[in-house]
Formats: C-alpha cells, structure tokens, sequence
C-alpha cells in the first residue's frame, strides 16, 4: 500500500481472489504498472500515486470484472479537498456521458416491450415537444435508433451543467435554448444518416420521448427500468442530488486545478450527463450487458443486446455504446466528461471490464490506469511492442510529406535512432520502429506503416486498432494540400471544401473547421486561425457560431474592426448569442 493514497476499500467476491493477500498482490501490481497507449519492452510504467500527482488528481475509484464478476473494488485519495474527506467505493460521482449508456439500455428496454420503436420517426411518438422539420428530415425523418447513435445530424455536443442554486431550466426549455438554459436549442445541423455527429442534444429528446411515452418523470422511469432492476443502489437520475446523498458526494476539480464552483453542477440533462453512480454499480451494469449478449439477462434478450451492441463502423458508435478495438479485440464502453469529474467503462463480451471513476477532468489518468488493469489480466488485444532498429536506406528513403485527410498533410523526418512525426504545425512526436515497417507513437497510440504501393511508390498508412488501413502515396515536393491554399488566400479552394461538405467528409464539416481554427488559436497562430475561420464563414454563411468564431480570431490578431463586423453578423443571425453579446461590449458597443 502506497502511504499517499489513502486506500480505502476492496471487495472479493470471486475463487480466483480467495483471500485478501491474492486482493492486495494484484491490486499493487496494477498500481506500479500504469503505462501509456503503446507498451514497449522495458519501456516507462509509473504508479498510480505518481500519477495523480502528476495530474492533480484528488481521488479515484476503482472496480474490476473478471469472468463476468465483480473481483474487486478499491478507492484512492480524497472525495474532497476542503473537507479532507476520503474517496470510497460508494462515494457518488458524476458518471457524466456513461448516463447515455445507462439511457439507452432503459430505451431499448422500452423497444422490447414495443413502448419504442427504433425505426420509427420520433415526431409520431413525442407529445411535449417536436423536432423541427428541415427538408433534410422531411426526407428522413429522425428515429430514436438515429437518437441513440448519434446519426442524426443532430446540434449540441455537451452542456454546461449548472451551478447549485441557479434556476434549472425545464426540459422544453433546454430543447429549445431558452432562458434560462445554457446551451444553444438543439436543431438538426446535417442530414441524418449523413454521418456521426455526437449529440447530447439528441439524448435530450431521447429522454423527453422515454418519458412522453412511459407518462413518467424520467429519473423515476430509469429507477424502474434499470437501476433497481439491475441492483445500482449507489445510482440515480435524480437532480439536484437529494441530500442523503449530496453529503457524501466527491467536489470536482477542473484542468487547471480549481475546485468546481459549488463543488458539482447540476444537469437536467439526464440521458446524456445526469448520472451519479459509482464504479460498483456501473460494473453491476456492464455485467447485466454481458449476460444479454449470452441470452442470460431477464432485463434485455439477446437480440436486442446484439443490436445494441452492433458495431457500424468506422465511426464505431452503437447504439448507447461506442465500440472499442484493441489489435483485433472488440470491447464496447464509454467515457463521461462533466465539469470536475471524469468516468470509464470498458468491457468486452467474454466478462472482462473495468469501471474508472475521477474527480477530476484528467481522462489520461484512467487510460494508463486501464490499461494496467488490462496487462494484469491478460485482455485480449493487449501486448507489447519490441523495439528494433532501422537500416540507413531506411532512414534515408522515408522521410516525406505523405497526406492525412483530405485538407492536410503530415511531415515525417529522422530524428536519430527513430523518425519525427509532424502535423499541423506541431512537432515532437516520435515514431519508434517495431519491424516490418512499422512505426508507433508510443505516448499517443498512432501506428503507421512506412512501404510501397503495388506500382513501387512510398506511401504511408494508418494502421487502426480495429485492422482497418488508410494509406497515402507520399506528396510530390510541389505539391500544394488544400490547407496551404488556404493559407495562400487562394478564393478557389472554398468550392473544393464545399465539395468535401456535399460528400460526406467530415474536413468540409462546421464542426470540424471550427475545431481546427480553435486548434491553431491555441498555437497563437492567429492570421492562420482567421484564415481556417473565415472559410467556416464563407461554407456557412447562416451560423451564427462560425461568424462569432471568426470574430474572436480577428479580435486575438488585434483586427478590432473585423471582429466587430463579424461579431455584428453573429447577432444578426442569432440576437441571443452571448459570447458576441460579450464581445461586442469589450469592444465598446453596448
């Protein structure tokens, strides 16, 4: 036992873990063997104490399944640091996106007994609220299956919460973005089925319809439908948390290290972050999805489960699930994020799992962490990497300019004994060679292979967990990517990107150029943010966000007058928009 940790609790409950000495021998291991996404012989493991330190986090809660059984559960640290009170095992903690999860099971639950359907469009089963029709959805009208797997093309990727003591907004009102929620109304963005577009939104009129249809208040109906069926009696939808169990409940704490205002949010939001449980009851959870998959569940059939679980790809989002490939190996699970707390189910069929919980917003902790829990275990999909070295004509004949999407190249150099890994303006990724032409990132998971095409030409692949290749022949030395025309203020290329938009590819996308001009603003490289956000302007005249974006790159460039133009342009498209609002009044305009 490591003194700094304060180690709480562990629960046995298995032949395998006779005794506590088994309990404790394992349990150490896996808290000195943490190790990042590639595992390489002989390479860097650290303890899980050294690594809350490393990323100020105050608490951790644990639990492990083996065989389709809990075997241990085990809590770290403090629940919270002003109090000085210790994480337990039944400390509740926000389970933030797991809540969908949880929601979806409830929902197909709902299907089997023909209360849902899947395919059918939700506008004919809601009575409190409609989605808007579009044409796209005129065309395609929006079901519950598109609700569940993000495929609708549905707006408002995550909410806010809201700090203890605000007015919560009603359901209706969250829907619709008004007063006084805080999120943007949720609004089809993009035809559905035209590819995933993670949407809490979408979760949002999952839940209304669950509880249109079922006439219940939706905590109540998942205390029925799953969590006292199932036996998480550590677990519940209810908000704000009653006070029996606000007492014990962790703090959060923010990435920069500051304690969550109020301690935690409050999320009406139920389906798609309003969940506090703990990693006893979310075990309790993934077994029960285990045993569907085996026909052994009086809660779920198996066919239902098998298409739950079914994997799309290449997204690889099911239905409540996303769908995990480790080298050939299949697991299904989640991550939540909510302000001050962090979460991560991950289980596969054969009844292995692990449930991690945080009070924190620091997912890479519990990714080292699992990923001991996996080698410990002997996962599937899970091995180490042997290092080994590169001939000269290697490193003389790889280096290149090879493309990674359809806008973007990356630049591979030698860097010594390995080769040097360069996007987007960003270095110090180092490809380290495993033989037979591959090369692995080992802090970040990249894999790619380095070879020749069936006509001899050097090209680069992307090799991915779940086998798929994606390859690129290496760039003739004058040849322009897209990007680089659009930092060469060339006009065309805006007809190129709408071409990529029409298609499908998520480079022509709002979300995704938005994304990379907020990417190189944190570079501080503001003239090629303005540039990246004024294409998102020129694709999207309508948004009022991607005008609001682009005025916040000419505001951080020192173009005040620009970013009042577009900030004015915002409003005009959106008079509630308060970000430009703000803006607008730094800027001297009321």
């Amino acid at each position: 036992m490591h003194r700094s940790l304060g180690l709480i609790a562990a629960l046995c409950t298995t032949s395998a873990w006779a005794d506590a000495s088994t309990i404790d021998a394992r349990l150490a291991r896996i808290e000195r063997d943490l190790r990042p996404p590639i595992s390489l012989e002989g390479g860097e493991r650290w303890t899980l104490a050294d690594r809350m330190t490393h990323y100020g986090v105050p608490g951790v809660s644990i639990a492990i399944i083996d065989d389709g059984r809990i075997v241990a559960t085990r809590a770290y640290g403090l629940a919270d640091r002003q109090t000085g009170a210790a994480m337990r095992t039944d400390t509740p903690m926000q389970a933030a996106s797991i809540s969908k999860a949880v929601s979806a099971f409830g929902a197909m639950r709902m299907v089997e007994r023909g209360q849902l359907r899947l395919d059918t469009p939700v506008n004919t089963m809601l009575k409190s609220w409609r989605i808007p029709e579009t044409d796209a959805t005129r065309a395609k009208p929006i079901t519950l299956a598109h609700l569940l797997s993000h495929t609708g093309g549905l707006g408002v990727h995550g909410f806010l919460g809201y700090e203890t003591g605000q007015p919560l907004p009603s359901i209706v009102q969250i829907l619709d973005g008004q007063a006084p929620a805080n999120s943007p109304a949720v609004r089809v963005e993009q035809a559905p089925e035209l590819g995933f577009r993670y949407s809490g939104g979408g979760y949002t009129i999952a839940q209304t319809l669950m509880s249109d249809v079922a006439g219940r208040a939706f905590p109540e109906l998942m205390r029925r439908e799953v969590l006292k069926p199932i036996g998480m009696r550590d677990s519940t939808f209810d908000y704000p948390l009653p006070a029996r169990r606000m007492k014990h409940a962790a703090a959060g704490v923010m990435p920069d290290g500051k304690e969550v205002v109020g301690k935690r949010k409050v999320h009406p939001e139920s389906a798609a972050a309003g969940l506090w449980t703990t990693p006893e009851d979310l075990a309790r959870f993934a077994i029960e999805v285990q045993k569907a998959v085996r026909g052994e569940s009086r809660l779920l059939g198996r066919d239902t489960a098998e298409r739950m679980l079914h994997d799309p790809g290449p997204d690889h989002y099911a239905l409540g699930f996303g769908i995990v490939h480790e080298n050939g190996a299949a697991y299904f699970g989640h991550d939540g994020w909510n302000e001050g707390f962090s979460s991560h189910l991950l289980a596969n069929r054969e009844g292995d799992g692990v449930v991690i919980m945080i009070n924190a917003n620091q997912p890479a902790l519990m990714q080292e962490l699992r990923r001991a829990v996996a080698f410990e275990f002997g996962w599937p999909g899970y091995r180490t990497e042997k290092r080994v070295s590169m001939t000269e004509a290697q490193r003389a004949d790889l280096p290149g300019r090879y493309p990674y999407n359809a806008e973007q190249y990356i630049v591979v150099k030698a860097a010594g004994e390995d080769l040097a890994f360069e996007y987007g303006g960003e270095e110090g990724l180092f490809l380290t060679p495993i033989g037979n032409g591959r090369f692995v990132a080992v802090g970040t998971g990249l894999t790619i292979e380095l070879g020749r095409d069936a006509d001899g030409a050097r090209q680069l692949s992307f090799v991915y967990p779940d086998g798929r290749r994606e390859s690129h022949a290496r760039l003739a030395d004058a040849a322009k990517a897209l990007r680089e025309r659009v930092y060469a203020n060339d006009a065309s290329v805006v007809d190129d990107y709408r071409k990529l938009a029409a298609s499908g590819d998520i480079v022509g996308s709002e979300a995704y150029l938005n994304t990379q001009g907020y990417r190189l603003i944190g570079q501080k490289r503001y003239l090629a943010a303005k540039q990246v956000l004024a294409l998102t302007a020129a694709l999207y005249p309508t948004s009022a966000n991607a005008w609001d974006s682009l005025g916040e790159a000419c505001l951080l460039d020192g173009d005040t007058d620009a970013a009042r133009t577009h900030y004015r342009k915002a409003l005009s498209l959106d008079p509630n928009l308060s970000s430009a609002k703000a803006a607008l009044e730094k800027l001297g305009e009321g």
